[in-house]
């Protein structure tokens, strides 16, 4: 599954190959405005999964 991290300030987002790249895309993310996280599904579909990460976030903010 992979995942795209769209951030506030309009740069280019990242993406993750998976939960345990995107993890470890989010530890590195100190400063950064995340405005989304989105799931990309195999045929183009995307969801948000932002709610279900925002602990992840948080943690990272102080």
């Amino acid at each position: 599954m992979r995942y795209r991290i769209e951030y506030a300030d309009g740069r280019c987002c990242n993406f993750a190959n998976s939960r345990k790249d995107l993890l470890e895309w989010l530890k590195l993310l100190k400063d950064e405005e995340i405005t989304d996280i989105r799931k990309i599904y195999k045929n183009g579909v995307t969801d948000s999964v932002l709610e279900k990460y925002q602990n992840y976030l948080n943690r990272n903010a102080g």
